[in-house]
């Protein structure tokens, strides 16, 4: 007999912050899709045909920072994209609203590096999102 297997998500939580998990799911899955077509898009255009070669543009760098956002908080990564706090389970509000903190204080940096903070800027629109603070989930 086979079982059909849950994702780890759905057995310990119907919410994620503010947001269905469903919700969260659709859009990381969205955002991990389209960063895919945009990576091949690159290795096609690339000399080398090597992606890791290349500098990741500003969209880039905001999207892989809210797909790293998504994942952290769908359990599928074991620490915090920004203070790197180690987390075991779906995170609760308070640890999300903690690590949007924590990037919103490296926008605030006038020394963080313009790479880094297109980044941050990812992770803190989605996690923003996934906290009720903003309407509009990240890119």
């Amino acid at each position: 007999m086979t079982t059909r297997q849950v994702p780890p998500t759905r057995e310990r939580t119907s919410r994620i912050g503010v947001r269905p998990v469903d919700e969260v799911e659709t859009a990381y899955r969205k955002l991990t899709a389209e960063a895919t077509r945009t990576a091949r898009a690159a290795r096609a255009g690339s000399s080398t045909g090597r992606a890791h070669d290349r500098v990741l543009e500003p969209f880039e760098a905001v999207s892989e920072g809210a797909a790293d956002a998504y994942r952290w908080a769908l359990a599928r990564a074991a620490r915090g994209p920004v203070t790197g706090a180690p987390t075991g389970d779906v995170p609760d509000l308070s640890r999300l609203t903690a690590e949007a903190d924590a990037a919103a204080v490296l926008l605030d940096d006038p020394v963080c590096p313009p790479d880094r903070r297109a980044y941050v800027r990812g992770v803190h629109d989605a996690l923003a999102w996934l906290c009720g603070q903003s309407d509009e989930h990240a890119v």
